[in-house]
């Protein structure tokens, strides 16, 4: 809406839900229309085509940001809601929201209203204390609810977080045995995260009693429903006499998704993008193979062992599926991580999504229905639903964290190795790779002698050979797409060879541009790409200064995604990186004897945000003049105006990594110009 009444109209709710409907249909007929141009040998087809796909795709966007509202809509009613249930149960409880500015489709916002209402009265009748509770454990006497909103990928994360007395971990493993929902033999083998997840079970509760207001765990069962109607899944965890934490992970729309299609048998589904983290080959021609615990399979994924289901078993579509080979895909739901092996993956698309007819609604494992571009009707399937009929359940006790030492260590990064040309192997960061696709040679259009184009999803994309040398002949080969700054390119690989995780120890490449430096990977000699050379926005960066003499950034974000995204950008830039996971972490990490010449910190943290840790840090002797970047969702007049009253240099986006390394030198060269140089003080360091 616009500032000025002229700018503003109303339009009422079933307008644009018609008009969702209308895209929705229109979204359809193009996936279609790029069924047909595919194999249309006419030039000019194609590229009208092209022209209404990308038409299409703009409409698209426009309509769902019409359809998006603030979470401040549905946090707005919290502060009365906790307020009459301080009064009603005689306790002192406030709320504090964080992220109202974050976004959801109007019918989404409505969706999830009762089952937060019910998890709020949850914990505050059961996980808040009394005061005089609270003040014998030696808390404050007024409890307080979290309810906090952000951005994860393509989907929302609703995180409430009280400061309770916790879930009674040995009463759920009681409550669980009467009610013959596990063997004491198979609770011993269970983690605690996993107990916890009892308590959405129906009828499940370790309530003494059932007030008006609440029990906990009854109607838990129901809030889940609710959840994964919507596509959605929740979570519980706790520490007992430290509170309890739900957290929903919810899409962003109902309406259109992207999704993966895959085949099982003679059968295609297609499963939302959302909840996928990676797909990998399993069998023979891949460096995967199906293992079997007490006749379970499991996929020994890197260094992390994943349950793994059989979708032909799973759904009684094969017989003798555990022969077969496929693609496990590996996915999240809530806390659980598993593997999902299928025959073959054959496309991503933009589904629009169907309810079921009512005799397959009954099946539950599905979420509904779409029709794809081939005119071919295909079911949604739902992974919670899946892994909760399967009975999936982590493998093992997650390890204690490591005690922490206060040296500076260097982050460790999640390699994809790949062949491309002559020489050394190849390797790029896989946090900035979106998606790894095989595709023919013959869908390749030369643009010239180093680059080529290929029509996806309605839009031409550049495709740039990883290797100068790299010959491209007839044949299939992988295709890595990354992005960055808003534009997305697809690196030309001739093999996938592996994905490893290592600390990165940068030597300069020398000449090649599309290197930035060679690391050591199980005493092999690898390349790691210069991703800023192939995007073709960006400059390349060529790594002037000595390895001894690199600046170190200490980064600070309570996210592992982000930790995993940026180090390799600041690494990539020059940089020396320091990760850590809180604000309290960063102080510590200063205190003994880490000298950053930049922080780099996010704002949203909990218990000390970036506000709260540059006030910390500037107070420290001889950190007056120390460059602090924050790292927000969406930069914004008033949050620029707050960080700098705290001592920030400069404000950017967390997804603008351009935007990130342009600060980090823009601050570091102000402080070259001082009379303590930057090349000083990192001498200085060396020397000490």
């Amino acid at each position: 809406m616009g500032a000025r009444g002229g700018e503003s109209v109303r339009v009422s709710v079933g307008v644009l839900d018609r008009l969702m409907g209308i895209v929705s249909e229109l979204v359809l007929t193009r996936n279609q229309l790029l069924e047909v141009a595919g194999v249309a040998g006419d030039e000019s087809v194609k590229a009208s085509v092209q022209n209404l796909s990308s038409v299409t795709s703009d409409l698209q966007d426009a309509v769902m940001r019409v359809r998006m509202q603030p979470v401040d809509r549905l946090f707005a009613t919290l502060p009365r809601l906790v307020r009459d249930l301080s009064i009603e149960l005689g306790k002192k409880i406030e709320v504090v929201t964080q992220g109202a500015e974050t976004e959801l489709d109007r019918q989404v916002i409505e969706l999830i209203r009762a089952p937060l209402t019910h998890i709020i009265r949850n914990a505050a009748d059961h996980g808040v204390e009394p005061a005089a509770e609270r003040l014998a454990a030696g808390k404050p006497e007024t409890g307080v609810i979290r309810v906090k909103a952000s951005y994860d990928g393509g989907q929302i994360t609703l995180e409430v977080k009280d400061d309770g007395r916790g879930l009674d971990l040995e009463k759920i493993r009681t409550r669980a045995v009467a009610q013959g929902i596990a063997t004491p033999e198979a609770l011993a083998r269970m983690c605690d995260a996993d107990i916890f997840q009892f308590v959405l079970l129906p009828g499940f509760s370790t309530a003494s009693h059932v007030t008006a207001v609440s029990g906990r765990g009854v109607g838990m069962d129901v809030v889940r429903a609710n959840i994964q109607s919507i596509g959605g899944t929740i979570s519980l965890n706790s520490r007992s006499g430290k509170g309890t934490t739900v957290t929903l992970r919810i899409p962003l729309t109902l309406a259109i998704a992207p999704a993966l299609i895959l085949s099982c048998g003679d059968a295609r589904f297609a499963i939302p993008q959302m909840g996928v983290v990676e797909v990998v080959g399993v069998g023979a021609g891949f460096g995967h193979q199906i293992k079997f615990i007490h006749d379970a399979p499991v996929l020994q994924l890197r260094e992390e062992t994943l349950p793994l289901v059989l979708l032909g078993e799973a759904l009684e579509l094969t017989e003798n599926a555990r022969s077969k080979d496929g693609f496990a895909i590996v996915l999240r739901v809530g806390g659980l991580r598993f593997g999902l092996l299928v025959d073959s993956i054959s496309d991503v698309q933009e589904i629009v999504i169907e309810p079921l007819v009512r005799p397959l609604a009954r099946i539950g494992v599905f979420l509904g229905q779409t029709i794809l571009g081939d005119g071919g009707v295909v079911l949604i399937l739902d992974p919670a639903a899946i892994a909760e009929r399967m009975s999936v359940r982590n493998m093992s006790e997650p390890q204690p964290a490591p005690i922490q030492t206060m040296a500076p260590v260097r982050e460790k990064t999640r390699l994809v190795l790949v062949r491309a040309g002559s020489g050394s192997l190849k390797a790029l960061p896989l946090s900035l790779v979106m998606r790894i696709e095989e595709i023919a040679s013959e869908r390749l259009t030369r643009r010239d002698d180093a680059h080529f184009l290929l029509l996806q999803e309605g839009r031409l994309l550049p495709v740039v050979p990883a290797a100068r040398d790299m010959r491209v002949a007839q044949g299939n080969y992988p295709l890595l797409i990354i992005a960055s700054a808003g534009q997305v390119v697809a690196l030309l690989v001739e093999e996938i060879v592996d994905v490893v995780e290592e600390a990165l120890f940068f030597q300069d490449s020398g000449v090649d541009p599309g290197v930035i430096g060679t690391v050591s990977v199980d005493d092999r000699i690898v390349d790691i790409l210069d991703v800023g050379h192939f995007i073709g926005s960006v400059d390349p960066r060529a790594i002037t200064r000595g390895s001894n003499l690199r600046p170190r950034i200490l980064l600070v974000d309570d996210r592992v995604f982000f930790r995993d995204l940026l180090a390799p950008v600041l690494l990539a830039a020059g940089y020396d990186v320091t990760s850590a996971a809180s604000g309290r972490e960063a102080l510590d990490l200063v205190e003994h004897g880490l000298r950053a010449h930049v922080v780099v910190t996010d704002i949203d943290m909990p218990e000390m945000d970036g506000y709260a840790l540059a006030r910390a840090l500037r107070e420290r002797p001889g950190n007056a003049d120390l460059p602090i970047v924050a790292l927000v969702a969406k930069p914004s007049a008033s949050v620029i105006d707050a960080a700098a009253r705290c001592g920030v240099r400069a404000v950017v986006g967390k997804f603008d990594r351009r935007g990130l390394t342009d600060a980090v030198d823009r601050l570091l060269e102000n402080v070259s110009a001082s009379d303590d140089s930057i090349e000083r003080r990192v001498m200085a360091e060396i020397a000490a």
